[in-house]
């Protein structure tokens, strides 16, 4: 809903830049075909679009002949380059420690892509989930971030990470060898449900070798200032589907309630929005759909109770209009989220 989950950081873009300059391609060229102001890509607070970064990408890899340039380039990438984050990262206690920081603070980056950490016994499973529905077609970015983190990893605790296996969640290339070379003795899944890294959870308890606990601080509280400063609502549509989602508690939250809670009128809330070129109605559509998608993922709330929670009057009226928004039943879109 928010705008940072459709952007990434302009460093982490210059990054991309920085090695086709390298290789001797012409980024001038690909950033005007692009339509890309460079400028924009200098400035360390700057976003880019997650739009703009795909058609980047795309444009690279044309320019390159490639297929596995984002392979490639984040091969070549000092993990160190990734700013705060990286800072943070380098100064937490234990790979433990620094890997629940970077899916803390992974949305200074990318917002598109969500990063959790989950221990299942002697496995460790760092998630790479797409959650911004402006990312078409992940592989780039997955691509990227895998390669990335495992150098990062490995950096961290001084040495290789052997994974146990590397999924991806989108088809097999066509051709895998450098997917093979890269995460040599690794099981590579592809057409997998998400994204991500399985090593031997023990990693965890290795130290990082650059831990400095003073720095750790001080870096964890930019970066703290910077996750808030990212996550405010920057336009009437953000700040409107946050209160609806905040409200959104057995009952349907109507505009006169969430127009008084943003100290507007009514009329006012309404001619902000559509200068926006949105209605109450659509935000209130869009936030009941993300919400209803998430329980019905999690698979721990029937969709009677789903219904109920978004504040309709019957389980049919919900179920129209989840088939509506998403072209499925409900009960038809938790089947085939249980089937992928």
């Amino acid at each position: 809903m928010n705008q940072e989950a459709h952007s990434l950081s302009a460093p982490s873009v210059g990054l991309l830049l920085h090695v086709l300059r390298q290789q001797g391609q012409d980024v001038d060229a690909i950033c005007q075909q692009i339509g890309l102001n460079q400028r924009l890509v200098q400035d360390v607070n700057a976003r880019i679009s997650v739009e703009l970064v795909q058609e980047l990408w795309n444009a690279s890899i044309a320019a390159t002949q490639d297929p596995d340039l984002a392979l490639h380039v984040a091969e070549t990438i000092n993990p160190t380059a990734m700013g705060t984050i990286a800072y943070v990262m380098m100064n937490a206690a234990t790979l433990h420690e620094s890997l629940q920081k970077l899916c803390k603070y992974q949305d200074i980056v990318c917002g598109a892509i969500q990063t959790s950490l989950e221990v299942q016994g002697q496995r460790a499973i760092v998630k790479l989930q797409v959650v911004s529905p402006a990312l078409q077609d992940p592989r780039n970015a997955v691509d990227s971030e895998v390669v990335i983190y495992k150098n990062a990893f490995a950096a961290l605790v001084g040495q290789p990470v052997q994974f146990q296996q590397v999924l991806f969640a989108y088809f097999r290339p066509d051709s895998i060898k450098e997917y093979e070379r890269i995460f040599a003795g690794a099981e590579l899944v592809f057409g997998a449900a998400f994204s991500g890294l399985v090593f031997d959870a023990a990693y965890l308890k290795l130290p990082v070798v650059s831990a400095n606990p003073e720095l750790n601080q001080l870096f964890e509280k930019y970066a703290d200032e910077y996750l808030q400063k990212l996550h405010e609502p920057k336009t009437m549509q953000e700040r409107v589907q946050r209160e609806i989602a905040r409200l959104l508690k057995g009952e349907e939250p109507g505009i006169n309630m969430v127009s008084r809670n943003l100290a507007m009128s009514v009329r006012s809330l309404q001619l902000k929005l559509k200068e926006e070129g949105v209605t109450y109605q659509a935000l209130l559509d869009e936030v009941r759909k993300e919400i209803a998608i998430k329980h019905l993922q999690d698979n721990q709330s029937t969709i009677s109770d789903i219904a109920y929670l978004l504040g309709f009057a019957e389980p049919s009226v919900f179920s129209r209009s989840f088939k509506k928004w998403t072209g499925m039943p409900p009960a038809a879109y938790r089947q085939s989220m249980a089937a992928a």
